[in-house]
């Protein structure tokens, strides 16, 4: 190989694609804090947790779950349930593509979706319970991937 080949060679070695930056919802406060919420995974679920308390605020209360597939930090695909309702599902660049455009974009993506399933009104008490129904189910599949992950 002479010369010009090699340094062909390894300037393409380490050729990137640089992604569009995220505009983040959940802003970091130091470096450790930017490693645990500068990744996609998080910015959806605390953009689902805070349109959730925003609905609550606003007097129609809807409990939101957020169910994403794959990678933890970048997910697949996501769906989003409103009251054990599937209203809206996507996938992993959707939702990047969202946090490139705005911040709170995938959020009031959201938003729309709870609204267009014309969801009946809960009161306090239903919505409460649906709460309570969500956190069972979350210490449930902890447990249950806990047992799975002593059994291998």
């Amino acid at each position: 190989m002479d010369n010009v080949s090699v340094r062909d060679a390894r300037e393409f070695l380490n050729l990137n694609v640089e992604r569009p930056r995220m505009h983040l919802l959940d802003e970091p406060t130091g470096y450790i804090s930017a490693m645990a919420k500068s990744n996609l995974g998080h910015q959806m679920r605390y953009s689902v947790d805070r349109l959730e308390a925003e609905l609550a605020a606003g007097g129609e209360p809807r409990v939101l779950q957020l169910v994403c597939e794959g990678d933890e930090r970048e997910p697949r695909s996501w769906t989003l349930y409103a009251d054990g309702l599937k209203c809206a599902h996507g996938t992993g660049e959707f939702a990047r593509a969202c946090f490139c455009e705005a911040a709170d974009a995938l959020m009031g993506v959201c938003r729309e979706a709870v609204r267009a399933a014309a969801l009946p009104s809960r009161s306090a008490h239903d919505y409460e319970l649906l709460r309570a129904a969500r956190r069972i189910a979350a210490v449930e599949a902890e447990r249950r991937a806990t047992r799975e992950k002593q059994n291998l």
